[in-house]
Formats: structure tokens, sequence, C-alpha cells
């Protein structure tokens, strides 16, 4: 009984110690809220849908711009905390490059959006959605 109570502790202090709880997401899959904060047009509100094979992203972002005619995700990554990929953005017959990175802390996003062809970076927050 003894030596059995020496290998339950250790097992019992590390489950206490390194898992994280149940209610926090590892990962970024699933419904993002995102808040733009951009100089030249304000706030405004899209929604990323990633999903998430080990540290490969993929997915897509909704926009509420009449123009956009689709968008896809590139060269997704998460590891170490870190978010990034290629938005592409289809607008008025052109495809546009989003280069987008972020910090991940659970449920929570910030970053930035930078895109090269307007020399423009835009942060950003996002909360993940509830239901996920």
């Amino acid at each position: 009984m003894l030596r059995i109570g020496r290998l339950f502790f250790p097992a019992l202090v590390a489950a206490v110690l390194f898992v994280q709880p149940a209610y926090a997401q590892e990962g970024v899959a699933g419904k993002w809220v995102v808040t733009l904060n951009s100089p030249e047009m304000g706030q405004m509100s899209m929604e990323f849908d990633l999903l998430q094979n080990g540290s490969e992203v993929t997915g897509s972002a909704s926009v509420p711009i009449p123009e956009i005619e689709g968008t896809h995700l590139t060269d997704g990554l998460f590891e170490d905390g870190v978010l990034s990929f290629l938005l592409h953005v289809g607008m008025q017959g052109q495809w546009y490059a989003v280069e987008v990175e972020a910090d991940v802390d659970g449920d929570d996003m910030v970053g930035e959006a930078y895109m090269a062809e307007m020399g423009m970076v835009t942060p950003f927050t996002a909360k993940r959605a509830t239901g996920n």
C-alpha cells in the first residue's frame, strides 16, 4: 500500500499543477469575433472561422463589406501562442494578401493585419465565439 501511495501522490500533484482546466481551449480552431481598429475606416467587426491540424491552420473570414467577393487562408501556423497566416481577399476582380499575426491567450487574441499593397497596418482584437 505504501508503494502505491508513493506512485500515486506524485502523479496527483503533476495532474493538479500541469493540467489546464477543461474550459480552457488549446489551439485556435473555431469561430472568432474580430474587431479591427483602422485609422482609415474606424472600428469594424468581422469573423475568422479557423481549422487546425497540429500547428497548421486553415479557414476563412467573414467580412461585412459588399465588395468582398471571397476570402481564404493560406500559410497558417499556430506555435507557442502565436498565430500567423495570409488572408486572401477577393475584391473587384483582384485578390489581395493580408499578413495576419496575433498572440493568442486562451479565448483572446491580439494582433495586427498588414496589407502590403496599401502599406497599411491595422491592429485588432478577437474573442473566441461562445459555443465552439
